[in-house]
């Protein structure tokens, strides 16, 4: 006998809600193939304070930058992205 796989989990009324337009927080973590883990990253950090300081996007130590959140859905696939912010400027390195 074949075991039975497990049932979609169907969306609960007590499952926040996200107003429209609005980015996901990252929320993956462990070594599981497709996941990707999330960290603080000390250099990331550094570079979030440079773009700050001069108010422009971009470090040459940053995969991706933005000013503002950035969107995780835009990501290349990794196993491991160092995050960093300093006000609205973000850092992600992978």
């Amino acid at each position: 006998m074949a075991p039975t796989p497990p049932s979609e989990p169907s969306p609960s009324s007590s499952s926040p809600q996200r107003p429209p337009g609005t980015t996901p927080a990252p929320t993956a973590e462990g070594d599981e193939p497709g996941t990707t883990r999330w960290y603080t990253s000390a250099a990331a950090t550094a570079a979030a304070r440079r773009m700050a300081a001069a108010g422009t996007v971009g470090d040459a130590a940053c995969s991706m930058a933005a000013a503002g959140r950035p969107d995780p859905r835009l990501l290349a696939p990794s196993s491991r992205v160092g995050i960093g912010h300093h006000g609205d400027y973000w850092c992600l390195i992978w």
